[in-house]
């Protein structure tokens, strides 16, 4: 029975002893990256007052200034821009953080062209009112004629 409540005891002892030591390095492994291995990212656009997105994060908007909205503390690696603005085309991009260093985009937004295109749904809905109303003088046309006709006088059937 001793040995039995001995042998319970080391078990859970290197259970928790594991467990701790796990639960530290799992810590240390999701520990944030030092700031100087990371990278900043400075955007600009043209015209400004763009709403920035890095990664489909909002990030801010480019200074009306003219001047750059700066994104610190990026991990080293490929990040895929997007900068919105009403009236403009969508600016799409990747960029490359690099460790220490600092990279500057600076995007030229292209006026949106307004093209009257029509939609197939427009289209059927167009179709469908003109049938609408092809009905509609069909039958204002076939009721004038049926008032239009002098009506038959029913013959006289004689019974023997």
């Amino acid at each position: 029975m001793i040995a039995l409540t001995r042998n319970i005891m080391k078990a859970v002892y290197w259970f928790t002893l594991i467990f701790f030591i796990g639960t530290v390095m799992l810590g240390f492994a999701g520990a944030d990256t030092p700031a100087n291995a990371t990278g900043y990212l400075q955007v600009s656009s043209t015209p400004s007052g763009a709403v920035v997105y890095l990664d489909m994060v909002y990030q801010g908007i480019t200074p009306e200034s003219g001047g750059f909205i700066t994104i610190p503390n990026l991990n080293p690696r490929e990040y895929s821009l997007l900068l919105k603005k009403a009236g403009y085309l969508d600016y799409i991009s990747t960029v490359m953080i690099i460790s220490g260093q600092t990279v500057k985009v600076s995007a030229n937004l292209k006026q949106e062209t307004v093209t009257s295109q029509q939609t197939p749904e427009s289209s059927m809905v167009t179709v469908a009112l003109v049938i609408i109303f092809l009905l509609i003088i069909v039958g204002f046309v076939a009721l004038t004629i049926r008032k239009r006709r002098k009506p038959k006088k029913p013959e006289k059937i004689e019974l023997d």
